[in-house]
């Protein structure tokens, strides 16, 4: 016994401001965050909607490639290739003599493309992929793996054939992988080595066929042991591999696919089986270093030699930088994607080190923390005094667990049938003097202190600790947390960051083009391996070639926006301001007031200062009623805060107030979601969320706010003056759908969040919503036929006829799932229709996906054609549809906006559904100009505004679930009876843009 076992025991700043940084979002301004990576962020007068990383979830990302600049990389390619040019080409053209309406799936497939754009002045951009070359004359082999996984009987347990062992299941994850490599330490792997590769799951790769005997079948069995020992420990897992030959990767399929100009079905299948299998091949080279560590598919990260070298987040976080890597395929070519990235890890530091950094106060939170850390102990020596390292894995403090109930009250279990349990908050943790167990060696209870005395003759220094738990829920394995030496390095943070972490985040992630070019093509390329050192590349016959490819783009003019009184503007930079315009459809401000929560100040000087910019824009400048507003003190603790805010809602409901001004005293997600569901669900009153702070911001800083307020009452800031093609006709509606999931910290069963967003009119400046709560972790819609016919309902009252087409940007969406959406979403967008118009014409339906999570980036490849007022990237504009994009879909790369900071991420768009029969440019443009039309900002913006707004709607739905999302949870599955909403909001906010 190595430690004591017990027998029971005892988580904007302006307008438009927020791009590529992530942004701070507005409102109370300042609040929302983004991207680390550079999405979007949120202009206007609230607190900003949180404009990145949907779900609350942890910043990662992190730009990636270079832009023009004096440091940028030398000796990269600044011509597009012509040969893949001519490709591209003879595509199309063969594209045009293909329907894919002859083939059984059409329904179910995206459309072909119909040609390139050619508006726009051509430029030439380096992108951050690099071509990979195949050699065909070698055959790589494919193996499926079956694992199976044993261990040692323990005492009491039924011993049924194999007395000694007893089968258990071999889950994915660390065990997995070192297992992988004792099985490649065998002898039939040694003689083909570095020619093999495996995806850790079921599939391994050689480059020269293993022997297996005529049954073509072998199976190899061994004991599992740690990396840090030389031998297996005396309850080892035993493991059988059974290896089988399944065939050759279609390298010849892959190829001929890509050089065809017409589409064979079956090529298609073995295109993605052998993208598949060369992601597996490039992968090894980093998963194969110790010193490199995996977070998330195809994400590689190296921690600094020198821990005083960390990038400190603060409360024990550090931000490790590291690089994404992915096989793409593209016409005439494969390429490999590689970029780089940023996310929150733990430091490999002691673990009392640790817990004094992230802090003591909150012990519940503490254990949450460390919940399934992996620590290094060295304390236990042998005989002859030599020292064995063991590593633990951290399950909590000594305290009591509570089983997680159901919905109906009944005990939850995971898939072997164990009840599911969490802490409660009123156990008995504590530390090593308090903490007391039987020891059978003993022959007497002891304390923790007194153990590690007797048995390992170690005077512990802070016996005060709280002591941790490395072994089970109902076999506790007590460790002073002083003996354990080593967080282990490489383990990613899955919890949610706090605001000053994620500030620090993205100050680190967001680095300049060139700086983030030189990353990729210097120690980028080193981790992932390219270059000649690369032997098992080379054995497989891949070569990569390590200068960035250029792809040509081009430049899109940015339209004229109109303002009131035929005031017309022309973005520079993609922004512009508001300066002597009045708003292009102002609706006069009435019955609106303010409330102060807590301390927060509003003097009258910060009133008068509103009006005024309220007048100026056109939306009058009446008083507030009651002039005096609404003040509430904040007690402290969220349920005295909760019960004050709803108290405030109550007295102002009796009134006539229409729209609230909220100046709240502190940034607080918990207070800024509580405000918003009871102006939204209880209420039915507007509110506009401010901070305190940022009230003596002056003008411009009102004038944000007097945005938000135009579109809640329904007003258009801005149009364009007939320049959105076919959309010009006024008869076409814009929809954006969305859905948002709960964080990983969220009570079991939370539901996931479905948001609608459509134009009511052909300005195309108003979106109402409709928004749902569905299924936990459910992708598609599942209530879109009743969300699109409220939207096409909506519409017809503001119209009195139905639209003649819908363009629909769905957010969202991976790649993997494009198919699903036909299968599932098309069919009831469809069934809506049906009902609205009955026996009228239906209306024609595209759909196009908005990708935001991919990893291409573009930098100029010289000065002229770079935006050297932001960094150096790309100006705003640039569009890519040639050299990256797909071989036969229909897709291009957008980057609307001007980068603030970092490196510029473009939207990518995908047509999956094409009625409407849009060509290149007028897709492109419509979906450039349409950037310039986002109400909350006098900036272009980087997604599309209805795909925007849709993101905006559902995180607003995470503020009505806030007590159970991103919470530390209680023991009981989420109940969607007892739930405080499930759907839409107010009667008197439903026909509006409550949520922006």
């Amino acid at each position: 016994m190595d430690s004591p076992r017990s027998r029971g025991g005892r988580g904007g700043r302006g307008i438009g401001r927020g791009e590529q940084r992530g942004g701070r979002g507005q409102g109370p301004t300042g609040r929302g965050r983004g991207q680390a990576s550079g999405n979007r962020g949120h202009g206007g007068g609230d607190r900003g909607d949180r404009g990145g990383s949907r779900g609350g979830a942890r910043a990662g990302g992190g730009g990636g490639g270079g832009g023009y600049g004096r440091s940028r990389p030398q000796g990269q390619s600044s011509e597009p290739s012509q040969d893949v040019r001519r490709k591209e080409d003879e595509a199309v053209a063969g594209n045009k003599e293909l329907s894919l309406r002859s083939l059984s799936l059409a329904e179910l497939e995206p459309p072909l493309r119909p040609g390139y754009g050619t508006e726009g002045r051509v430029v030439h951009l380096r992108t951050n992929y690099f071509h990979i070359t195949i050699g065909t004359s070698k055959e790589l082999c494919r193996y499926t793996v079956v694992i199976k996984a044993e261990r040692k009987t323990r005492k009491g347990e039924e011993k049924k054939g194999d007395k000694e062992y007893k089968e258990e299941e071999s889950k994915p994850g660390r065990k997995r992988r070192q297992a992988f490599a004792i099985l490649f330490e065998q002898q039939d792997f040694r003689d083909i080595s570095p020619g093999f590769a495996t995806d850790y799951s079921k599939t391994v790769l050689t480059a020269e066929a293993l022997s297996l005997g005529a049954s073509g079948s072998k199976s190899f069995t061994f004991l599992y042991r740690d990396p840090e020992d030389p031998t297996p420990s005396l309850n080892a897992t035993r493991y059988t591999f059974t290896i089988t030959r399944a065939g050759s990767v279609p390298i010849f399929e892959l190829l001929r696919y890509l050089a065809s100009a017409t589409i064979d079905p079956n090529d298609v299948a073995g295109k993605n089986d052998a993208i598949q299998a060369l992601n597996i091949i490039v992968a090894k080279n980093p998963n194969f270093n110790p010193n490199i560590y995996q977070s998330g598919k195809n994400k590689f990260f190296q921690y600094p030699e020198n821990p005083g070298n960390y990038l400190d987040l603060g409360a024990g976080l550090i931000a490790v930088r590291g690089y994404y890597s992915s096989v793409r395929s593209s016409t005439g070519r494969v390429l490999l994607n590689l970029n780089a990235q940023t996310s929150p890890f733990y430091p490999a530091i002691g673990l009392l080190d640790l817990m004094a950094r992230h802090g003591l106060g909150d012990w519940l939170a503490l254990e949450n923390f460390l919940n399934l850390l992996r620590v290094k102990t060295d304390y236990i020596k042998d005989a002859q005094g030599v020292v064995s390292v063991r590593i633990k894995t951290i399950q909590g403090f000594s305290h009591r667990f509570e089983t997680i109930l159901n919905k109906n009250g009944k005990p939850m279990t995971d898939k072997a049938g164990n009840p599911l349990r969490r802490g409660n908050a009123q156990g008995d943790h504590g530390n090593a003097r308090q903490i007391t167990f039987r020891c059978e060696e003993f022959e007497e209870n002891v304390t923790v202190e007194e153990y590690y005395k007797r048995k390992h003759d170690i005077t512990l220094k802070f016996p005060e600790a709280y002591v941790i738990n490395t072994g089970t829920r109902d076999r506790p394995t007590w460790v002073p947390p002083e003996l354990c030496t080593q967080i282990l390095p490489g383990q990613a943070y899955r919890g949610k960051l706090s605001e000053q972490q994620t500030t620090s985040i993205l100050e680190i992630a967001a680095r300049p083009p060139a700086e983030n070019a030189r990353r990729i093509v210097g120690h980028g390329q080193t981790v992932i391996g390219i270059g000649a050192h690369n032997s098992t590349l080379r054995a497989f016959g891949i070569s990569i070639d390590p200068k960035m490819i250029a792809v040509q783009g081009r430049i899109l003019l940015p339209p004229d926006l109109t303002y009131g009184r035929n005031g017309l503007s022309t973005p520079e930079g993609g922004a512009w301001n508001l300066r002597g315009k009045s708003f292009a459809k102002p609706e006069t401000v009435t019955k609106w007031t303010y409330l102060k929560l807590g301390d927060a100040k509003l003097t009258e000087t910060h009133v008068k200062l509103f009006r005024a910019q309220l007048k100026s824009y056109g939306l009058g400048d009446e008083i507030p009623k009651p002039a005096q507003g609404f003040q509430k003190r904040l007690p402290g603790g969220e349920d005295a805060n909760d019960s004050a805010i709803r108290d405030i809602f109550k007295t102002i409901v009796q009134t006539p107030t229409r729209m609230l001004l909220v100046i709240l005293p502190t940034n607080s997600a918990i207070t800024y979601a509580r405000v918003k569901f009871y102006a939204d669900i209880k209420a039915g009153i507007h509110s506009v969320c401010v901070l305190a702070k940022n009230l003596d911001k002056g003008a411009n800083y009102w004038a944000n706010v007097t945005l938000k307020f135009n579109l809640k009452f329904g007003g258009v800031n801005h149009v364009l003056s007939n320049k959105l093609g076919f959309l010009d006709r006024k008869d076409t509606m814009l929809v954006g759908i969305d859905v948002t999931h709960p964080s990983p910290k969220s009570m079991v069963g939370t539901p996931s969040i479905a948001g609608v967003v459509a134009s009511s009119d052909g300005t195309y400046g108003q979106y109402p919503g409709s928004i749902r709560c569905q299924t936990s972790r459910k992708e598609m819609v599942e209530s879109l036929d009743a969300m699109i016919e409220e939207r096409l309902q909506f519409w017809i009252k503001r119209n009195a006829e139905g639209p003649t087409n819908l363009l629909i940007y769905r957010d969202g969406v991976s790649e993997g799932q494009y198919s699903t959406v036909l299968e599932e979403e098309l069919p009831q967008i469809r069934k809506a229709c049906g009902r609205v118009y009955g026996t009228r014409p239906m209306p024609k339906i595209s759909i196009i996906v908005v990708g935001k999570r991919h990893h291409t980036r573009f930098y100029p490849t010289n000065e002229k054609d770079a935006d050297m007022g932001h960094n150096g990237n790309p100006p705003c504009g640039s569009v890519v549809d040639r050299g990256i994009t797909g071989e036969h879909i229909f897709d291009f790369f957008l980057q609307a906006h001007a980068a603030l900071q970092g490196t510029a991420k473009p939207a990518h768009y995908i047509v999956i559904h094409d009625e409407l029969e849009l060509g290149a440019d007028d897709l492109q443009n419509i979906t450039h100009r349409l950037c310039y039309l986002f109400g909350r900002a006098t900036r272009a913006v980087s997604v599309c505004p209805p795909a925007y707004y849709a993101d905006i709607l559902c995180e607003r739905g995470r503020c009505y679930l806030a007590q159970y999302i991103n919470r530390q949870p209680p023991s009981k599955e989420f109940d969607w009876n007892e739930a405080p909403w499930l759907r839409g909001v107010h009667d008197n906010l439903a026909d509006s843009m409550w949520y922006v």
